[in-house]
């Protein structure tokens, strides 16, 4: 159930697909409950006072208290930890159910995406438990509610409205997630890495997802919480998975951008390369270019041995001369130190790094640009070259990830799958 928590400060119409309403009477004028709750026609909760006179269909109340609430009110039996989540919910939850109530919510503090799975482990399968947790990386315990059958997910009307820190807006989760669709049947996918506040991925996925039943969220996660992680994820309708830094070096043995979860094992892939290729080879066939990669690290030599598979001559170019002579040596290429770049002819840069190290106005006029970080940097502002957004290569290389997924065959041009340009206006 979706329930809206409402406050004073929010007047306006309920949001469209929520299933209930809180009236958070702690942060409400007392004169301004009495007529919200005439007008409300759907189940309302009431948390942080009573007014019993108002009919609520539930109260909120602490799991220990001994409040006497009338009949006909439902009771919803709390408990509320804003630092941390306890290993041992079960205990906690066999405390609460030592008192009667309609239902039982735990609600805790998340500090790594660790935290978030345990909870929604311990709710998996449950009929009358809400389990959620608070914070930026308990995110996914809200959205996944449906899915691990938590009996209550709570919503902000609005951004700038939420009550409680973590929680998202009834529109992201709806128009986002697809949060009225989701159920226990539905396959979960998602990013893996650190930091991922940034990526576009649960945008460009769930958009792509329409009309099938399943869901993309975005989980921060440091390579130390790798095994614990993948231990946390085993009963969960997990699917498949990207995967960006640091972590694509460190999930398998290779460098993988993609997960796929095949008889019940683990199979890493990359789609980096040929998406960056395939955007490329847009603008013609690469086969006797010569390619200058930025960067050493995971994008970069996938994008460079992509580069030599396609007939391409590979230069490397990176601050730390080990690192890139290291790469150039992999992928059969040249290493070339930073500093010389403007001196050495190419016909294709690539920049596989957060912030490029090259000045634009020193690359020659006539050579192709692809940056694969997402915006307008500072390198598409190159005068007379030819420049790619890191926003085409990364729909490519999406594209690659459903397709590996199974969602679609490899080519097809099906029109669920979103255009580059057309995610632009979302950013």
């Amino acid at each position: 159930m979706l329930v809206v928590s409402m406050q004073e400060s929010f007047k306006r119409a309920t949001p469209k697909g929520v299933d209930a309403v809180e009236f958070r009477l702690d942060l409400m004028e007392k004169e301004a409950v009495a007529p919200l709750r005439k007008e409300c026609s759907l189940p309302v909760i009431f948390t942080g006072g009573e007014r019993f006179e108002l009919k609520p269909d539930y109260v909120d109340i602490p799991y220990d208290s001994s409040l006497q609430v009338p009949a006909g009110i439902k009771i919803i039996r709390s408990y509320h930890n804003f630092e941390e989540t306890p290993e041992d919910l079960a205990g906690i939850l066999s405390e609460m159910q030592k008192r009667p109530a309609a239902l039982y919510k735990i609600a805790t503090r998340a500090h790594s995406t660790l935290d978030a799975l345990r909870m929604l482990n311990f709710v998996q399968g449950s009929k009358n438990i809400a389990g959620m947790c608070m914070g930026e990386k308990g995110e996914i315990t809200r959205i996944l509610g449906p899915v691990v059958g938590s009996a209550l997910t709570f919503a902000a009307p609005e951004k700038g409205k939420e009550t409680a820190f973590g929680q998202l807006t009834v529109d992201e989760l709806q128009n986002i997630y697809h949060f009225s669709k989701l159920s226990p049947q539905t396959k979960i996918f998602g990013l893996i890495g650190d930091p991922v506040d940034k990526s576009v991925g649960h945008l460009f996925h769930n958009k792509a997802f329409a009309g099938h039943d399943a869901v993309y969220v975005k989980m921060s996660l440091k390579p130390s919480e790798v095994v614990p992680f993948f231990k946390g994820i085993d009963t969960l309708p997990f699917y498949g998975l990207s995967v960006t830094m640091p972590l694509k070096e460190k999930v398998g043995p290779g460098t993988f951008n993609t997960l796929t979860k095949e008889g019940g094992k683990w199979q890493g892939s990359n789609t980096d390369g040929k998406g960056a290729l395939d955007v490329l080879e847009k603008r013609g066939k690469v086969k006797g270019k010569t390619l200058l990669v930025v960067g050493a690290g995971g994008s970069a030599k996938a994008i460079a041995l992509e580069g030599k598979a396609r007939g391409a001559h590979i230069l490397i170019a990176n601050r730390t001369a080990e690192k890139g002579k290291a790469l150039a040596q992999t992928v059969g290429g040249k290493f070339l130190p930073i500093e010389e770049v403007a001196a050495q002819p190419y016909d294709i840069l690539i920049n596989a790094t957060p912030a490029a190290p090259i000045d634009p106005k020193a690359i020659r006029r006539g050579t192709i640009i692809l940056d694969i970080a997402l915006g307008k940097t500072q390198l598409l502002q190159a005068k007379g070259c030819t420049t790619i957004s890191g926003f085409e290569m990364f729909v490519s290389q999406g594209r690659r990830q459903l397709e590996r997924w199974g969602f679609f065959q490899k080519g097809s041009r099906s029109q669920t799958i979103p255009d580059w340009e057309s995610l632009l206006p979302l950013f």
